[in-house]
C-alpha cells in the first residue's frame, strides 16, 4: 500500500512539472531573439542554487558526499547539460510544439534502456506504447521531406541524452541525497555556461542569419527588470522539476514513469499558440496524437493491473498463499 501511494504521489508531482516545464521553454524561446543561450543559463542555474543551498542545504551536503558519488552525480549533470543545450538550440529555429514532440521519443528510450541496463521487465503493453510513440514522432518530423529541418536532429540528440540522464537517475538511486543531487545539477549547468559566456562576454560574433547559431554566439546584453522576473520564473519551474523529476526517478521503476512526462506535449502547444500563433500541421496533429495516446495507454495497463492484482489478493495474508502456490 505505501509503495502504491509513493508512486501515485511520484505521477502525480512528475506531471505537475512537465506541465509547468513548457512555461520555462517558452520564455527562453522568448529570451532568444536577444539574449546568448550561456547567459541565460549561467543566470538560471545561479538562481537554482542559491535556492536549493538556502532552502535544502545543498551545497553543504554535497561537500558531504563520497568521491565516487560526486563523480557519478556529476556524469548524470552533465548529461542533462547536453540535453538542454541541444534542446534550446533547436528551439531558436523551431516551433515550441515541434521540439518538444521530438523530444519525447525519450520514453521510449528510457524504456528500452530501463530493460537492458535496469534489467527492468517491460511487458508488450508498455513496448506497444512506445512504438506508438516513436510512430507519432516521425509523424512530428516528417523525415524525407521539404517539411524535414536539420535542427530537428538537435532535438533529436536532447533526447538520447535526456534518456541516459533517467537512467543514470534511477541507477543512482540509493547513492547520496536529493539536495546534493540537484545542487551538482544545477552546478553542471553553471560551469558548463562559463566557456561560453566568455567568448559571448568578449564581443560574440555578429548576426550569422541562422537563429540556432546566433543564439549561442551573439554578445551578452544587460537585462532588462521583466526580463530577470522571466528567469526567475524560469529558475523556478526548472528547479521544481528537478526536485519532482528526481524524486520520481528515485523511486519509481523508469519504463513506469517515462510515459507520464507526455503531459508536457499538450501544454506546449497552447504556450505556442497563445505567444506565437503557431499551429502545428495535420501530420503533426497526428503525431502528437500518437504519442499522448500511448501515455494514456500506459495508464490505462497499469490501472488493470493494480486492479487484477488487487482482485487476486485481497488480503496481505493471501500474498503468502499465492506465493506458495506459484512455487509449488
Amino acid at each position: 500500500m505505501m509503495n502504491a501511494r509513493l508512486t501515485k504521489l511520484s505521477i502525480l508531482l512528475l506531471m505537475l512539472g512537465m506541465a509547468l516545464i513548457p512555461l520555462n521553454d517558452s520564455l527562453i524561446k522568448l529570451l532568444s531573439s536577444r539574449y546568448p543561450l550561456a547567459q541565460i543559463v549561467a543566470i538560471r542555474a545561479l538562481f537554482c542554487i542559491l535556492v536549493i543551498s538556502v532552502i535544502g542545504q545543498g551545497a553543504k551536503k554535497v561537500l558531504l558526499l563520497p568521491w565516487r558519488t560526486l563523480v557519478l552525480f556529476s556524469l548524470r549533470g552533465m548529461c542533462l547539460v547536453i540535453a538542454m543545450y541541444f534542446f534550446f538550440i533547436s528551439l531558436a529555429s523551431l516551433p515550441l510544439s515541434t521540439v518538444v514532440s521530438i523530444f519525447f521519443i525519450s520514453p521510449l528510450l528510457i524504456t528500452f534502456l530501463s530493460s537492458i541496463v535496469l534489467k527492468e521487465k517491460i511487458g508488450i503493453h508498455r513496448v506497444t506504447s512506445v512504438i506508438g510513440a516513436l510512430i507519432g514522432v516521425m509523424f512530428v518530423m516528417k523525415p524525407g521531406t521539404s517539411e524535414f529541418h536539420p535542427e530537428m536532429l538537435f532535438a533529436l540528440g536532447s533526447a538520447i541524452s535526456y534518456a541516459i540522464f533517467q537512467i543514470f537517475t534511477r541507477r543512482l538511486k540509493s547513492d547520496g541525497n536529493l539536495p546534493a543531487l540537484i545542487t551538482i545539477q544545477h552546478l553542471c549547468y553553471f560551469l558548463s555556461a562559463l566557456p561560453l559566456l566568455a567568448f559571448n562576454w568578449s564581443g560574440g560574433l555578429n548576426s550569422t542569419g541562422n537563429m540556432s547559431f546566433d543564439f549561442l554566439l551573439r554578445a551578452t546584453v544587460s537585462p532588462t527588470f521583466m526580463e530577470v522576473i522571466y528567469i526567475a520564473i524560469c529558475a523556478g519551474t526548472v528547479l521544481f522539476l528537478s526536485l519532482v523529476s528526481s524524486f520520481a526517478y528515485r523511486n519509481v521503476e523508469a519504463s513506469l514513469i517515462a510515459p507520464f512526462e507526455y503531459v508536457a506535449i499538450p501544454v506546449s502547444v497552447v504556450w505556442g499558440i497563445l505567444i506565437w500563433g503557431d499551429y502545428p500541421s495535420s501530420t503533426a496533429w497526428i503525431g502528437m496524437g500518437l504519442i499522448i495516446s500511448s501515455g494514456i495507454y500506459v495508464v490505462y495497463r497499469e490501472r488493470i493491473n493494480q486492479v487484477e492484482t488487487t482482485s487476486r489478493v485481497p488480503m496481505p495474508g493471501s500474498a503468502g498463499m499465492v506465493q506458495n502456490k506459484k512455487d509449488d
